[in-house]
């Protein structure tokens, strides 16, 4: 039986290796992480001077996702995840380099790919969707008309997969 050398989390040292990684319904699956392990490796690519590394990239995107799926608080982060400091330093990091943007984008041209449709939408439709607004802020509220409803209308498009 093989001990990972390092505890996975939520997990005793006893069980065997071949543990899913997947404990919070927010985590990657297997095939998630081939997908965007390649572009983390070209975009945030291993240096070979200085301080090695010391997070790893898919708990940190774990955390990130668990984050935005329960809405919590960096600090309030389960023990489970890395500390809130590298968490939060590698989303912003990301967000401001197009790191998250380019990783959407992957796993989206992989389920259109997996769907047997084109990697980008041929077609798509503009829509738009009315939210109601406060009544404190008016200059920045309008009416529909149509719908009747007091606050912004905002304009959405949307591929043939929704």
């Amino acid at each position: 039986m093989l001990i990972p050398k390092k505890p996975i989390r939520g997990v005793p040292r006893s069980w065997p290796k071949e543990i899913p990684f997947n404990c919070y319904p927010s985590d990657l699956t297997q095939e998630e992480w081939d997908i965007i392990k390649p572009i983390l490796e070209e975009l945030e690519p291993r240096k070979s001077r200085g301080r090695p590394r010391e997070v790893d990239f898919r708990e940190i995107l774990n955390a990130i996702f668990y984050l935005n799926k329960m809405g919590c608080q960096w600090r309030c982060l389960p023990k489970d995840f890395p500390s809130d400091p590298p968490v939060s330093y590698y989303y912003h990091r990301w967000l401001d380099n197009g790191v998250l943007e380019t990783i959407n984008t992957a796993i989206h041209r992989n389920l259109r790919k997996e769907m047997g449709r084109n990697e980008t939408p041929s077609a798509a439709i503009i829509d738009s969707q009315s939210v109601k607004g406060t009544q404190e802020r008016v200059d920045e509220t309008g009416f529909d008309g149509s719908k009747r409803v007091k606050g912004r209308k905002r304009p959405i498009l949307v591929d043939t997969m929704g």
